[in-house]
């Protein structure tokens, strides 16, 4: 999940405000801290869960710009 959103936000982070980006870095900084320690499992599944969910509108706005880009300049009788 760590992977995954690195490389999203290395990807598209223009997509995101600064306020937005800090809240993804937090997600990401507190998962990055349990995940280190070996922390108790429960702890580790509660943040993945909080970057999913704190992520979600990002993966959307990702989505609909890939979206666009595939269809970018293609007529709507083709596809």
């Amino acid at each position: 999940m760590i992977l995954a959103t690195e490389s999203a936000l290395a990807a598209d982070g223009d997509l995101l405000d600064a306020e937005e980006r800090s809240v993804v870095d937090a997600l990401l900084a507190r998962l990055r801290k349990l995940a280190g320690e070996a922390g108790e499992p429960r702890a580790i599944v509660a943040a993945v869960e909080a970057l999913a969910d704190g992520t979600e509108g990002f993966a959307a706005a990702r989505m609909n710009r890939g979206i666009r880009q595939a269809l970018a300049g293609r007529n709507v009788n083709d596809i």
